[in-house]
């Protein structure tokens, strides 16, 4: 109800009420209960209007306080919505930055496995050639070693065909000495 229909029920209750109490005062006055009666009616029917007017009142207090409540109750959740949609999205990011750490974390860790295989192989590769090149200098000295006795070998059998051709060349001289003397012809 509009402060204007308020205010003029307002007034006819008053009125009413005035009007009523002065049939009944003049009802009294000249003695005419049906006068009075009417008084009376009216008088309650003011007062009824009066408290329908200020239940009216009360109930439209009511409504605007509801209404109220009920603008406070949307603002206060659409706050939250709008606090959880904020709390979702910082959520969201601290769930992707954890993501993005942990995939870094794993990029870093199987680089430093990739490098620490590149390593091992290359160790493995060194000490491999380290091997290779000991087993060619344990080869190279058991061939030197070889030739060495090879060419003492040689020289041995070159001593020992030098001997053996003096020695057949002192036992021919000495058969040409003994062929001489025995005056056989040499046979050359």
């Amino acid at each position: 109800m509009t402060e204007h229909k308020k205010s003029d029920q307002a007034r006819r209750g008053l009125f009413g009420a005035v009007k009523g109490k002065a049939k009944e005062v003049v009802g009294s006055l000249t003695k005419n209960d049906s006068l009075t009666a009417e008084g009376q009616i009216e008088q309650e029917e003011a007062k009824k209007r009066q408290e329908a007017s200020r239940l009216q009142s009360v109930a439209d207090a009511e409504a605007a306080e509801a209404k109220q409540q009920a603008d406070e109750a949307r603002l206060e959740g659409a706050q939250e919505r709008s606090a959880v949609t904020a709390e979702a999205g910082a959520r969201e990011q601290e769930i992707r930055r954890d993501q993005a750490a942990r995939e870094r974390e794993a990029e870093q860790a199987a680089a430093q496995d990739a490098a620490r295989g590149q390593a091992a192989a290359e160790q493995t590769a060194q000490q491999r050639e380290a091997q290779a090149k000991a087993e060619a200098r344990t080869e190279v000295a058991a061939a030197q070693v070889e030739v060495a006795e090879a060419l003492d070998e040689h020289q041995q059998a070159g001593r020992e065909s030098a001997a053996a051709r003096a020695e057949a060349e002192r036992i021919r001289r000495q058969a040409d000495g003994l062929s001489d003397v025995a005056d056989v012809p040499r046979d050359r």
